[in-house]
């Protein structure tokens, strides 16, 4: 049985709407930018990857420093609201710079602006991911939480693939001229979606706890092993997926041979997919579990995959069917992990830990990102030792180095993650036992 702390419909659907600008920006930094400061502003190629590499990398350090001072943060607008608030200017103002570069602008100003957005967007999308875990501590009810955010996310991942067709449809639009509309889009959506969160979704308040260090903080997780262990899995999960994630284009142009464009509405076919099917994924969840609904649900994402064999070179009704299996489940690997985290707070706050929850937040955002990376280090080179190259003409025999990379692989990579999550530790009745045994110490009251 679970408590009944349902939030609002309004305040729920207010807290979700930046999770859809956010997610843009995500997506357009992985398809477009790079290649924007590369081909327009006529920065070197390596050099451009480099820079991004160091920014990411400078993203991943600071976002549990973010986490820890959050968590630290005590205002009458509660301790996430106010970082959101003073963050989102400074990210408005860093998207422009970082999208809409000057004239003449070299590496040095990709530097600093690079740091800058990420620093911005850090203040912001941490304390965002821990409110929400905050708003109900009850198993079921984040569940639907995640649920409402994450349909916002993959609505901005529609948004990204179908700008382009919608706006500049008709031409042939160079990479300026998309990364220019979309700049345009994000600044009007993003303030227009932060502050109805900010009116209409509650603050949240932390509990009586003690206030830890950064260090004394990270220490405290050593003993809550449930969340370790979802840590592993769910790195290995996002490896899987990334490594499928930097091959796809390459995997529906030159394997299967379908055009840029193709690929950019198959992409949008697969989120929409996904938010259609997002109630009975949510469904699934309450009734049977989260780790247990991630295993059987998010995991066959990785079985359909090979399914990508049997798609005949052009034959867009085959990978319709294909892109349509996808996004049945794609939704259960965005909504169900971040859900889990937060019930690991709980489990910790029982072994001594504080009530970190932006920290925890910002690990499992680490997990992503480091995934991303590893992803695609792997992806890429080992593709090219298969013999695929996109700049050659190919053969079937590299198009199946390519397609073994890109369909197989995946679920070689994440296939332990099940072992680890069948029997997770943490369900609705023993997430429900450790709350009875936090308000019988005092700590958690509602």
């Amino acid at each position: 049985m679970h408590t009944q702390e349902k939030l609002g419909r309004l305040p729920l659907i207010a807290y979700s709407l930046p999770s859809a600008p956010v997610s843009m920006l995500g997506m357009m930094i992985i398809v477009y930018l790079a290649p924007f400061y590369a081909a327009h502003m006529g920065l070197e190629l390596a050099s451009v990857g480099g820079i991004f590499f160091l920014a990411r990398m400078w993203d991943a350090v600071i976002d549990p420093v973010v986490g820890n001072l959050s968590d630290l943060t005590r205002s009458r607008f509660g301790r996430r609201k106010p970082w959101i608030a003073a963050g989102t200017p400074f990210l408005l103002v860093f998207v422009y710079l970082f999208f809409q570069p000057p004239e003449g602008s070299g590496s040095l100003y990709l530097v600093i602006v690079a740091i800058a957005f990420y620093a911005a967007i850090t203040v912001v999308q941490i304390p965002y991911l821990s409110w929400g875990a905050e708003l109900s501590r009850d198993y079921v009810q984040r569940i639907r939480i995640n649920g409402y955010r994450e349909a916002g996310t993959m609505i901005g991942i529609i948004l990204v693939a179908m700008i382009p067709l919608i706006f500049l449809r008709g031409t042939d639009p160079t990479v300026a001229q998309i990364v220019r509309t979309f700049t345009l889009v994000v600044v009007v959506l993003l303030p227009l979606t932060v502050i109805p969160a900010l009116l209409l979704a509650p603050k949240t308040d932390p509990l009586p706890t003690p206030r830890l260090s950064l260090f004394k903080a990270l220490y405290a997780l050593r003993v809550n092993r449930p969340f370790l262990r979802l840590m592993l899995a769910s790195v290995l999960i996002w490896i899987g997926g990334h490594i499928y994630n930097a091959t796809s284009l390459f995997l529906m142009k030159d394997a299967l041979g379908f055009s840029p464009s193709n690929f950019l509405w198959f992409m949008a076919v697969q989120f929409i997919v996904g938010i259609v099917c997002l109630p009975a994924v949510l469904r699934i969840a309450a009734k049977i579990g989260k780790h247990r609904a991630l295993v059987l649900v998010g995991m066959a994402f990785f079985l359909i995959l090979p399914l990508y064999l049997l798609v005949e070179p052009g034959n867009i009704p085959q990978v319709l069917v294909v892109i349509a299996l996808k996004g049945m489940v794609t939704s259960a690997v965005w909504v169900l992990p971040p859900a889990m985290v937060a019930d690991s707070i709980e489990h910790g706050l029982l072994e001594g830990a504080g009530d970190d929850t932006a920290l925890y937040m910002s690990l499992y955002f680490f997990i992503q990102k480091f995934a991303a990376a590893v992803g695609v280090g792997v992806a890429l080179p080992v593709a090219a030792w298969l013999g695929f190259d996109p700049q050659l003409a190919s053969n079937a025999q590299t198009y199946a180095g390519l397609k073994f990379v890109a369909v197989i692989l995946p679920g070689i990579i994440a296939a332990p993650a099940v072992f680890m999550l069948f029997n997770y530790p943490i369900d609705e009745a023993r997430h429900a036992e450790i709350r009875q045994s936090l308000r019988e110490r005092g700590v958690e009251t509602s």
